[in-house]
């Protein structure tokens, strides 16, 4: 079964099992005849796709998270095609009409990706449109700052393998705008990524030191500052 295969059904299923929800719900409160309940229909339909996305987050995290493993697997493995899975429903989020809440709302963004298993504090600061494609993969310590269209990835697919692993982040670190964080990587406490830069898969900032660059490299040392824009 190739990956496009699984996508395409994950998307179905998933798309399928919230609506058929908010139908439901739609008939039911119809069915209460009188005109207020008619017209309180349309919003109790959509609270029902709401409520279907979000059982379809626990569910994901019931069955897959738990079991998608760091390591290096042939895209035909049965660990790969649990990762293809939960990326097919990483993908469709990015979609569908919640991805403006989660990315505008900081308490939606955090429920989601705590659901989802990443290990993020209250305190953690996410730029406008950054992405974080394996939340589950993502360790993230107190006032982290991800900058604005900045991307985190837990999985590298390399020819007919995809390479999953987990990414941490430091407390006080900061991640510039438009930067990519590719898997295996850690930065340390207060440690500064520039903007634009790319980390490459393995790589370990140590605590306060300032990377920048394709592919980023040490240019200072010391306590990192936050930047003016994220």
């Amino acid at each position: 079964m190739t990956a496009d295969v699984i996508r395409l059904a994950v998307d179905v299923l998933l798309h399928a099992g919230a609506i058929l929800l908010a139908g439901f719900v739609f008939v039911q409160v119809w069915r209460q005849g009188a005109v207020l309940w008619r017209v309180l229909a349309f919003p109790a339909a959509y609270l029902g796709l709401v409520a279907g996305f979000w059982a379809s987050v626990l569910v994901l995290r019931a069955i897959l998270l738990r079991r998608i493993t760091p390591g290096t697997y042939r895209l035909s493995e049965p660990a790969a095609v649990r990762w293809i899975v939960a990326d097919s429903f990483m993908r469709m989020v990015q979609r569908s009409f919640l991805h403006g809440y989660i990315d505008d709302f900081a308490p939606m963004r955090y429920l989601f990706y705590r659901s989802l298993g990443a290990r993020i504090d209250r305190t953690f600061f996410f730029g406008w449109d950054a992405k974080i494609t394996d939340p589950w993969a993502l360790a993230v310590g107190r006032d982290v700052i991800i900058g604005s269209f900045a991307v985190i990835l837990g999985h590298s697919v390399e020819g007919d393998q995809v390479i999953l692993d987990r990414v941490e982040i430091g407390d006080g670190a900061t991640v510039g705008i438009r930067s990519v964080i590719m898997p295996g990587v850690k930065i340390g406490a207060r440690a500064m990524v520039g903007a634009c830069s790319l980390v490459l898969k393995g790589t370990t900032i140590p605590a306060g030191e300032i990377w920048a660059g394709v592919p980023a490299r040490k240019i200072g040392g010391g306590a990192a500052a936050s930047p003016k824009q994220v």
